[in-house]
């Protein structure tokens, strides 16, 4: 390879490295977003949980045997994130083979991609691919909940979560009801709605609430695997730059040296003999 074109390559690696460099930086300033947002989801969790605790008591608890099965997988959107879907993918196919009456939602078109052929009934959902956009795509699933299992109906649906933790693909049922703590002690709250219709409010935000904490739990790992996937092509882009730089010296080295020799065969043919200068001699004017 010649020194041009090791110079035209060192030029591509390096430009390889400085997106490489802007999308690492991009994902570490999206995962300190979402570490704030999740913990702002946790208290919003515990908080809507405490008020369904305390409206159950009045209420009673609803039927929990379900009307139906139903299972929503959240994917990656984007891509550099290694086997991201790939894994949730594996983790779903134990419960498609012994569930063969649940309804399957997938979010996310590349998770599409990889489970189109094996669940051809499965409604489709759109990704979320940064942090700002969570609430106005949970805002979508449910609405595609709502038409196929009504909240406040009973019976209520079966409803399971998949999705990525920092423990790994984890499920977690979240319908008909999660389990709840005590009531509260004392009086009970004070109420502008009656308990039979606060439930169902009460239920449509809890579902909210854990659906945008399961996916900037996904989120967040997401770009922690993005960060590690840009971290080994940065590893990479730099030892391959590293060996190109030094195949380019030696080629360098290699044609000063060949340049060199071709000089002195030239005065060597020619015959000519450079001569010192003697000291004290001035040229003639």
């Amino acid at each position: 390879m010649s020194g041009v074109a090791l110079r035209e390559k060192l030029a591509l690696l390096d430009d390889l490295r400085q997106i490489v460099t802007a999308m690492r930086n991009l994902a570490y300033a999206e995962l300190q977003r979402l570490n704030r947002m999740q913990a702002a989801s946790a208290r919003a969790d515990a908080t809507v949980v405490r008020a369904l605790a305390d409206t159950v008591v009045v209420t009673g608890a609803p039927s929990r045997r379900p009307a139906s099965t139903v299972w929503l997988v959240i994917g990656a959107e984007r891509g550099f994130c290694g086997g991201f879907n790939d894994q949730l993918a594996d983790a779903l196919m134990d419960p498609v083979a012994h569930q063969a009456d649940a309804q399957w939602m997938i979010a996310g078109t590349r998770l599409r991609q990889r489970l189109e052929p094996v669940l051809r009934r499965a409604v489709w959902l759109d990704g979320c691919t940064v942090a700002e956009d969570a609430p106005s795509c949970v805002d979508a699933w449910m609405s595609r909940l709502a038409t196929s299992a009504p909240l406040g109906t009973a019976p209520a649906p079966d409803l399971w979560l998949l999705h990525h933790t920092e423990h790994g693909v984890a499920r977690r049922r979240v319908l008909p009801l999660p389990d709840l703590p005590p009531a509260s002690a004392g009086a009970p709250p004070m109420r502008y709605l009656h308990a039979v219709e606060l439930l169902p409010k009460l239920l449509a935000e809890m579902l909210r609430v854990a659906l945008l904490g399961a996916l900037h739990r996904s989120l967040q790992q997401e770009n922690h695997w993005r960060l590690a996937q840009m971290q080994r092509a940065q590893d990479y882009l730099d030892e391959a730059g590293g060996r190109l730089r030094r195949r380019y010296f030696r080629e360098r080295q290699s044609d000063i040296t060949s340049e060199l020799e071709t000089l002195m065969a030239s005065l060597d043919a020619t015959g000519a003999k450079p001569q010192p200068p003697h000291a004290g001699h001035r040229p003639a004017a």
